[in-house]
């Protein structure tokens, strides 16, 4: 049987080397540090879309107004993201780090950054990374915010988001979450972003909204913000955030909302 790739130690599709899915075998050891020269991923926010009014998903207090969108996370690489996490038995967090790979495949470096938790809500239902994304609603002039109550998240190569980039895996094995997020007795998981590809979160899953019941009616900005805390270790830091500009309008309980065209983008 052929294997996926992503099986085994490692694969090649000719320009590079992707580590394995599983994780390692125990959390590393010694001290951690990453060489100057390893190659890093780069991640990348898009602006957010599919944005409208709800009354909520699971979890969500009912009777309030409820600003929901998608957004996408992306790596452009030269690397992949790989974060490993680790937990004792009935310990809540997993201790996650950062991995790094020379162009060989061998494991040079490794960084901790941050914890997974596990989400128990439907609709998730599986280990989330802590430090990898954050949400805001900006207002008008970007001096006040809401933060979503979506904080934590299952990295996956849901979608292409550009291939010409150097070393785009164009065949990323991880494309769902049921193969990459573990069970809730797993003690070990392995999460990857492959390089090229983006992690979406749409307006349908629990927390992926702003609580507007209180906010007045006027523009606002969604800001999507790729490694908030700066934990993991990139090759650029200067292009991870994203803003969408939308108008809110109507009154409680018929809430609308009006999404200016963002550059080449004219969809909601």
């Amino acid at each position: 049987l052929a294997h996926h790739l992503g099986d085994g130690p490692g694969h090649t599709d000719g320009s590079r080397i992707a580590p394995a899915l599983k994780p390692n075998a125990k959390r590393p050891t010694g001290r951690a540090g990453v060489p100057a020269n390893v190659p890093k991923p780069d991640l990348r926010s898009l602006p957010a879309w599919d944005i409208a009014i709800t009354d909520g998903e699971d979890g969500d207090v009912p009777g309030k107004d409820y600003l929901a969108f998608s957004a996408n996370v992306w790596n452009a690489g030269p690397a992949p993201l790989v974060v490993d996490g680790f937990r004792s038995p009935g310990k809540d967090l997993m201790d996650a780090y950062q991995y790094f790979y020379d162009a060989n495949g061998k494991q040079v470096g490794y960084a901790p950054t941050g914890t997974m938790e596990w989400d128990p809500r439907i609709g998730h239902e599986h280990w989330h990374f802590t430090d990898f994304a954050s949400y805001r609603l900006l207002s008008a002039d970007q001096t006040k915010e809401v933060r979503s109550g979506k904080e934590a998240f299952c990295l996956a190569n849901t979608d292409a988001i550009d291939y010409t980039v150097k070393n785009a895996n164009w065949h990323p094995y991880n494309t769902d979450l049921s193969t990459a997020c573990g069970q809730q007795n797993s003690i070990s998981v392995r999460e990857v972003l492959d390089v090229g590809s983006g992690d979406t979160y749409t307006q349908y899953r629990p927390g992926q909204s702003f609580d507007i019941t209180d906010l007045p009616n006027g523009t606002y900005h969604i800001q999507v913000i790729a490694n908030p805390e700066k934990r993991l270790k990139e090759t650029n830091l200067d292009n991870n955030v994203a803003l969408r500009k939308v108008v809110l309008g109507g009154t409680p309980g018929a809430r609308t909302v009006t999404v200016p065209p963002h550059e080449l983008i004219n969809a909601k």
